[in-house]
C-alpha cells in the first residue's frame, strides 16, 4: 500500500493504518487487507466519524485500542471470524479498554449511552468489545458471545 494511504486520515483521531493493521495478514502475507476496495474505505471513514469518535468522547478523549476493524475475507477467514462479519465490510472494529472488568466497564456506558450502533457484542467474556455500524437501519443490537 502506498504510504499516501496508509497514513490517509479518516477522521480527527483514526488513519485508515489502524484500521487496517493486522500482525495476521502480515505474518502469512495476505496483502490484499491492506488495499481494500474504495467502497470499504468510505465504510470506515463512516465508521470512524459516526462511531468511533463518538467512543472516544464517551471514553475521556482518551485514545482507544483497536484490536481489529476491516478483515479482507481471506484475513476473517484465517482467524476464525464469522462468515457474515461487518468486519468484512469496514462496519465494525474490536475495541480493548486493557482488561475485562474495563472492558465491562465500557460496555456498560455505550449500552445505556444515547449512543447509535447496529450491534454491541462482549465477545468471550469481555476479552474484547465489538462495536458496528450500518449507514442506515442500526438495530440498537447487545450481544453476548461465548463462542464461535
Amino acid at each position: 500500500m502506498p504510504d499516501s494511504l496508509t497514513s490517509a486520515q479518516l477522521s480527527t483521531h483514526f488513519t485508515l493504518h489502524e484500521l487496517l493493521a493486522s500482525q495476521t495478514a502480515t505474518r502469512n502475507n495476505i496483502t490484499e487487507q491492506f488495499a481494500p476496495p474504495d467502497e470499504i474505505i468510505e465504510n470506515l471513514k463512516f465508521l470512524c466519524e459516526n462511531l468511533l469518535e463518538k467512543l472516544r468522547t464517551l471514553n475521556g478523549n482518551q485514545p482507544l485500542f483497536l484490536s481489529s476493524a476491516y478483515r479482507c475475507p481471506r484475513l476473517n477467514e484465517a482467524i476464525g471470524g464469522a462468515k457474515n462479519s461487518q468486519h468484512i465490510q469496514g462496519q465494525a472494529a474490536d475495541v480493548d479498554f486493557g482488561s475485562r472488568q474495563a472492558n465491562k466497564d465500557f460496555f456498560d456506558k455505550i449500552r445505556t449511552s444515547d449512543m447509535v450502533f447496529d450491534q454491541l457484542l462482549n465477545e468471550f467474556g469481555f476479552s474484547w468489545v465489538h462495536i458496528a455500524l450500518v449507514k442506515e437501519g442500526n438495530r440498537q443490537q447487545v450481544l453476548d458471545i461465548s463462542s464461535k
